[in-house]
């Protein structure tokens, strides 16, 4: 392929600068569509911000003034302008988060969403979303028919190897709902290729149901705890902390449960730290922790016959002996390092349950 030549040597055809008057927002993510008739449409944008122009046909000489989009719901970045029987579809990465949200956890995922419109440069309609989120912070989409068929490609770090940075192309069949006004389209499904068998294990906490007895900073994602991934160099939403800046709580209870009785004696915790021990800001190894386990009647007790609660920030912490129990449910409290009102966070990365058998 190539040589390539630049179509517009003078410069960007949409820049900070260009056109006039400019703009203010980071102007990446772009999405082209030529519609029908032939006229050219671009929009772009990230973090919450979404411009667009009408092009003249040769791609380049802005014919419009902007567009900015502001109503669908949790826009982020990465739009994808298609169009199906007289509809015009964005997708788009979304990242309105919390608890609740049907979009995403933490605020360092993201969604795939999509809105719909009945003219190119809007207005438009949030709809739903179709996409929750993968193994990557983002899974940026885009859209495609082939053979009759619609497919909905996005990236993942599903591959060998893979990680936030270093992602993979994944994609899945796009199907619509043509019932609905305007056809709908539905929740895509993810498929995976076959993993290898997972070897047998001591550790049951990923058979367990992962909480926080104080609402987890949504940065953070408790169900990292349990997922059975321990990055080198996490973003946020990979482990677990209390950090809440100046309120960052003394003590954090993190409870592991059980639909059925597990027996277990050991557990292990992998922490995360950018603050050296004592410190009373950032995230810090905790002054202490111990584990209590729920016994029949349901009261909490403190485990027996311990050996020592390592404090030490590795990804492969000692593990801590206790005498035998029979439980559904354990949990952690951990003590933050600080004084008078002041405390650093904890982090955690991963947090083991140990049975008494291989599972």
């Amino acid at each position: 392929m190539g040589p390539f030549q630049d179509a517009h040597p003078s410069g960007p055809i949409i820049s900070q600068s260009v056109p006039p008057p400019g703009n203010t927002i980071q102007n990446i993510d772009p999405t082209v569509l030529v519609d029908d008739d032939g006229q050219v449409y671009i929009y772009f944008g990230t973090f919450g911000q979404l411009l667009g122009y009408k092009l003249d046909s040769d791609m380049v000489t802005v014919t419009s003034n902007v567009t900015q989009v502001t109503s669908l719901t949790g826009y982020f970045e990465a739009p994808w302008l298609m169009k199906r029987q007289d509809v015009y579809y964005m997708l788009f990465a979304a990242n309105n988060a919390g608890s609740d949200s049907p979009c995403t956890p933490t605020s360092y995922h993201a969604c795939i969403a999509y809105g719909t419109a009945s003219s190119p440069m809007g207005p438009w309609t949030f709809q739903a979303v179709i996409l929750p989120i993968v193994s990557s912070t983002t899974s940026h989409p885009g859209a495609v028919e082939w053979n009759g068929e619609w497919y909905l490609v996005y990236h993942t770090a599903d591959a060998v190897g893979g990680g936030h940075f270093r992602r993979s192309v994944a994609f899945d069949k796009l199907t619509w709902d043509d019932s609905q006004t305007p056809a709908k389209i539905n929740v895509v499904q993810q498929t995976f290729r076959p993993k290898p068998p997972v070897p047998p294990t001591y550790n049951v906490a990923p058979k367990a149901i992962a909480s926080s007895a104080r609402p987890t900073p949504i940065q953070y994602w408790v169900q990292a705890l349990n997922d059975g991934i321990i990055r080198e160099n996490p973003l946020p939403p990979d482990y677990w902390s209390s950090y809440e800046a100046t309120d960052s709580p003394q003590t954090s209870t993190l409870v592991y449960s059980w639909n059925e009785t597990v027996q277990l004696n050991g557990t292990s915790m992998v922490f995360f730290a950018d603050q050296a021990a004592g410190a009373n800001e950032g995230v810090a190894p905790p002054q202490e922790w111990y584990i209590e386990y729920k016994d029949a009647s349901g009261t909490w007790q403190r485990v027996t016959n311990t050996s020592s609660y390592p404090l030490e920030v590795t990804d492969t912490p000692d593990v801590v002996a206790f005498e035998t129990v029979d439980t559904v449910a354990i949990r952690a409290i951990l003590v933050a390092s600080g004084a008078q009102g002041q405390y650093a966070g904890v982090g955690v990365k991963e947090w083991e349950a140990l049975s008494t058998t291989l599972h």
